[in-house]
């Protein structure tokens, strides 16, 4: 297997691995849904705990019934090892 399919195999696997991540302009995006507003908020709470834990913070965007977030390394200067793990943490809620 020559270099350009192995890094087609492992950019297949790692998008497979973050389901509904989506990877913008150095960034990987979800949005999530929710029944309501305490909902939400359990959620954001949770996630809160995932970035102080791991020292590695999005940007949320929050809304009524829905949570938007962003997350990229700035210091890698796009998504890096570090953000991976958050989102597993993130999937794991």
């Amino acid at each position: 297997m020559n270099l350009q399919n192995i890094i087609k195999k492992v950019l297949k696997e790692e998008k497979e691995s973050h389901k509904g991540w989506k990877t913008t302009n150095g960034n990987l995006i979800k949005k999530f849904k929710f029944s309501d507003y305490n909902e939400t908020m359990d959620f954001v709470n949770k996630v809160a705990r995932i970035a102080k834990k791991q020292n590695h913070h999005p940007d949320m965007k929050v809304g009524y019934d829905e949570v938007i977030i962003t997350i990229t390394d700035h210091e890698k200067g796009g998504v890096s090892e570090k953000c991976h793990k958050f989102v597993d943490a993130v999937d794991k809620i």
